[in-house]
């Protein structure tokens, strides 16, 4: 058994645990979110949707195994094909793709009627670039010219297609972009001004967009926006709350303002009906009456039914996943995948904290889901495809250690020395 595992089971086998206990935390919390779903649903079983998902996970898995066997310089000599690939998805998401809760995120595949989001993949895409892109230019100065046509030209497009569309998925790619740069050594100055220009930018849209009646569908999402951030807030008068009033107008009682705060408040109360060991596996109350609690608020029934004890236990697998990666890091003598394991887990690790961040009230709400944890195809698929790359680069590293120095070959050339 021990044997079968090494043949398959390759690479770190700390970020192999996580793995598993994520898995066994999500099929544990999604039998139990899916009661209130499955009274809607013809089967009228919370067992579908556990065994839909299981599935799911178990292709996810699958697809860990697979990729991590592959040699991770294949993932940097498709970079540019991957990231084209993932420019002409979006633009066909944008343009004539399948519109749910007023937003056009997904694709559906013909005939077999699944439905994808092709941010998902262009996350993943964009890292993958930018790692290549970095470690080719590890060995000159990163110039004005080469952040602005390589690196901010790429980022720029990909989370332009996406910000009308998915605001905190464009905001997500556009930090660990960012924190990968400054990583990848490109000149802190370049990336400060990238995002004091960004952020003027956003704000410009917002306060222009108090003064259109008749938005134009480019930014048919602007007051959706502006509600969240401003029921984030409250109703609480200071300097910052009464700045941001001032800027994005006074708060209104719109359906959108409703459901912001009612999703939140019973997040929060979910939260505190967890105590610090919970109400117990399939107890859970707000269940019942939280929006998207299989998603979107895992995080917050996760707490109610397994307690503060049990929300620590999830941040801290993220926490060692992102830690393991700092190891991985540390022993790899080649630059891109040491770029490339340090930009898919900042992609992972923060979009948990954004989904954890939400649940507890330190975020305005968003649709981020839970990395391997949440119920949704796409997300587990693309999660499992970037971890797998992740194991790729540390099976690479592990298999480097233990080969003798003097069977390693030498004398690639630059790209390949960096790859």
């Amino acid at each position: 058994m021990e044997e079968l595992l090494k043949k398959y089971f390759k690479g770190d086998r700390i970020i192999w645990f996580v793995i598993i206990a994520l898995s066994i935390m999500s099929m544990l919390v999604i039998y139990s979110a899916t009661g209130n779903l499955a009274v809607r649903h013809s089967s009228g079983s919370a067992v579908y949707f556990l065994f839909r998902h299981a599935i799911f996970l178990s292709i996810g898995i699958g697809l860990i195994v697979a990729i991590h066997n592959i040699p991770y310089k294949w993932f940097s000599r498709i970079s540019f094909l991957l990231l084209a690939s993932a420019v002409i998805l979006l633009i066909i998401a944008l343009k004539s793709g399948t519109n749910l809760n007023d937003a056009k995120r997904w694709i559906t595949l013909p005939i077999v009627g699944i439905t994808f989001q092709p941010s998902e993949f262009a996350k993943i895409a964009l890292m993958i670039y930018l790692a290549k892109v970095l470690a080719i230019h590890q060995q000159e100065k990163i110039t004005l010219r080469i952040y602005l046509r390589h690196l901010l030209l790429p980022v720029g497009i990909v989370t332009g297609l996406i910000f009308t569309e998915d605001l905190s998925t464009a905001i997500l790619i556009g930090g660990a972009s960012m924190i990968m740069m400054f990583i990848g050594r490109v000149p802190f100055k370049y990336l400060f001004y990238t995002v004091f220009i960004a952020l003027g930018a956003f704000l410009l849209i917002l306060v222009i967009s108090r003064f259109l009646s008749d938005h134009t569908s480019l930014f048919h999402r602007v007051d959706t926006w502006r509600i969240r951030i401003l029921a984030f807030i409250g109703p609480g008068h200071n300097w910052l709350n009464d700045s941001v009033r001032f800027v994005l107008g006074n708060g209104d009682s719109s359906i959108d303002s409703l459901t912001s705060n009612f999703q939140a408040s019973k997040s929060q109360l979910a939260i505190v009906n967890g105590g610090f060991f919970g109400q117990g596996p399939g107890n859970s109350l707000q269940r019942y009456f939280l929006p998207h609690p299989y998603s979107d608020f895992v995080f917050a029934i996760i707490v109610e039914e397994f307690g503060m004890f049990g929300g620590f236990m999830v941040l801290l697998a993220y926490m060692v996943l992102l830690y393991r990666a700092g190891v991985i890091v540390r022993v790899s003598n080649k630059v891109f995948p040491a770029l490339l394991v340090i930009g898919l887990t900042i992609t992972l690790v923060l979009q948990a904290l954004v989904n954890m961040g939400v649940a507890v009230g330190l975020f305005p709400v968003t649709g981020q889901t839970l990395p391997l944890v949440s119920m949704g195809g796409t997300s587990i698929l693309f999660s499992c495809l970037a971890l797998g790359m992740i194991l790729s680069v540390s099976r690479y590293v592990k298999e480097n250690k233990e080969t003798p120095a003097e069977a390693k070959t030498s004398g690639n050339d630059k790209n390949e020395s960096n790859n």
